[in-house]
Parts: structure tokens; C-alpha cells; sequence
């Protein structure tokens, strides 16, 4: 199965064959400013099948942290994902950027111990203070 996905504007695009790794969601404060949004939505996809189909003028960068980059839209401003030295071999997509919305399940909850004081997690998903240790 091949998805495919792209920022807000369109300018910005990405395909990946096979399903993703995992699908996590993120409570930290990094990916509530990154994204605008209460909890983030990541699916992990091997770099090996993950590519940029667009010429990338427009995808740009950002180091939010010791071992972070996360990726961005000059032009719209949507979150594309990011890498991270904690899975190097991992592109962490936003979710929400995906041209299709898949019934994808999502594992856990993460960063919890950090999630935003007004929002219930309501789900019976498994949920991590921080990063659960990489399988």
C-alpha cells in the first residue's frame, strides 16, 4: 500500500510505501507549539520508504531541541514531521497531513506527565509520562 500526503498549501508533498512502524500520540509542550494543537499525532515510517516527492523550495527546518528537527512549510506553515537522533532511521510524519485519512490505530500516549492541564485523555490506550523505552 502506497499513502501520500502534503502541507496545507499543497507545495510541500511526501509519499511512503507499506504501513507505518508505529502511530503514537504526543503530549509534550515541543509538539503542542509545533503543531498549534493539544496532543500531536505522529506515524513513524522507515526513511527507507518515506521520500519528498515535491522539489522542497518550500520545506524548511527547525531545531527544537538537542536531537530534533522538525520540518515545516515556508510558505502555509503546516508541521511535516520530524527526525531525531532517538530514531534516526525514523521520519516522524504528522498525521493530519496525510492526503487520505487510513484507519490507522494509534498505540499510546505519549508524554503524558506533560500534556495540556485542560485536556482528558478518554481513550483505554496505554499512556507513558514520557518515552516509553523503543521496542
Amino acid at each position: 500500500m502506497s499513502y501520500s500526503g502534503s502541507c496545507l498549501c499543497g507545495a510541500v508533498r511526501y509519499e511512503f510505501e507499506g504501513e507505518p512502524r508505529i502511530v503514537v500520540k504526543c503530549h509534550c509542550s515541543a509538539c503542542r507549539k509545533a503543531t498549534g494543537s493539544t496532543v500531536a499525532t505522529w506515524m513513524l515510517v522507515p526513511l527507507d520508504r518515506f521520500r519528498w516527492t515535491s522539489d522542497n523550495e518550500q520545506l524548511r527546518e527547525f531545531a527544537s531541541s538537542d536531537h530534533g528537527r522538525r520540518s515545516f512549510c515556508r510558505t502555509c506553515g503546516s508541521t511535516m514531521g520530524n527526525l531525531t537522533s532517538r530514531r534516526p532511521n525514523l521520519m516522524h510524519l504528522a498525521a493530519g497531513t496525510l492526503d487520505h485519512a487510513p484507519s490507522f490505530q494509534v498505540a499510546f500516549h505519549g508524554y503524558v506527565a506533560s500534556k495540556a492541564p485542560w485536556h482528558d485523555i478518554t481513550d483505554g490506550l496505554p499512556q507513558y509520562d514520557s518515552e516509553p523505552v523503543p521496542r
